[in-house]
């Protein structure tokens, strides 16, 4: 008889062990889960502040671009008031 009782012990325990794994699994897959939607959010969040730094990014190249047009006609002004002056002081002398 002691036999018999061990092996329904065993058996209960087994059963007991079979369904906490199965509710620890499903536990554990609702959390990865929700764990995955959390870290696909961040990403989402993560790639659009890359985006806008990109699209910032090529706007002040835009403007550097301009900027260097500028300096550029503004160095080429300077070059011919320079002559201009030269040539004004030449005349005086």
């Amino acid at each position: 008889m002691s036999i018999e009782v061990s092996l329904l012990f065993g058996a209960i325990g087994t059963v007991v062990g079979v369904v906490g794994a199965i509710i620890t699994m499903k536990k554990n897959s609702k959390e990865d889960g929700e764990h995955s939607a959390e870290t696909k959010a961040q990403l989402n969040y993560i790639t659009r502040g890359v985006d806008d730094i990109r699209i910032d990014q090529r706007l002040q190249a835009s403007k550097l671009d301009g900027f260097n047009d500028r300096l550029i006609r503004v160095e080429e002004s300077t070059k011919q008031a320079h002559k201009r002056i030269n040539d004004i002081t030449k005349e005086e002398h």
